[in-house]
């Protein structure tokens, strides 16, 4: 398979940034993580992972270590009030997480409380440059500060892949590669964006028009996304 198909080696190939982050060196600390972590590995084998994390680099991370497989998109705050649900929002994170049959989840430390026990996690606030992964009985750093090569040679204008990429929490909808390939780059034309775009990256994506017009199609143009965050 072409390796730009899939929606973070695209991004990468686009020269962009994620405050001041190079998106290259994000989705290649997210290759290593998966490399060199064994019981993430396993923690992912024939089931999928989810992101728990507001917006910011560490998304990209977890993007790309997700393993190829559909990446569950958990809104911080709207799981920590509890939602439409009104449930304690530990109970309702792990009733989605059981629902989802997720291996593992991409988070940070502040929002470790929210956590089911016995659920592998990996925590992103030190990334691009390490990671702390907890599955499987063991608790380890990861170093991704040496980041493995990424092959990034492929068809810049391809179709995206037919798979999964992202399931949205709050509306159950289901995005490929493709799709979202595919709706980044009308954004990208609709809005005329070039290289030199600052856009801002407001929430946690809840739609596909959405994520196209904050994330993606300015990092398909090589421009520069912010949060307004620390970087």
């Amino acid at each position: 398979m072409d390796p730009l198909a899939l929606l973070p080696y695209a991004l990468a190939a686009a020269g962009g940034r994620v405050n001041g982050h190079e998106v290259t060196a994000l989705v290649a600390a997210g290759t290593t993580l998966l490399q060199r972590s064994a019981p993430l590995v396993r923690a992912l084998a024939g089931r999928q992972s989810a992101v728990f994390l507001p917006p910011g680099p560490a998304w990209m991370v977890a993007l790309a270590a997700s393993d190829g497989r559909a990446m569950l998109v958990l809104d911080p705050g709207e799981v920590a009030t509890g939602g439409t649900t009104g449930a304690p929002p530990a109970d309702q994170l792990e009733a989605t997480l059981e629902a989802h049959d997720i291996g593992a989840v991409f988070t940070g430390r502040a929002l470790l409380p929210l956590m089911p026990p016995d659920v592998p996690y990996v925590l992103l606030d030190d990334a691009p440059r390490r990671a702390r992964v907890c599955a499987n009985g063991r608790d380890r750093d990861v170093d991704l500060g040496t980041h493995f090569a990424l092959d990034l040679i492929g068809d810049t204008n391809g179709g995206g892949s037919p798979e999964e990429c992202l399931r949205l929490a709050r509306s159950g909808e289901v995005l490929t590669h493709a799709d979202i390939l595919g709706a980044g780059r009308r954004a990208m034309q609709a809005l005329r964006l070039t290289p030199v775009h600052r856009t801002v990256w407001p929430a946690v994506p809840a739609s596909l028009e959405q994520f196209a017009h904050d994330v993606v199609a300015p990092l398909l143009v090589g421009g520069a996304v912010e949060t307004g965050g620390p970087a």
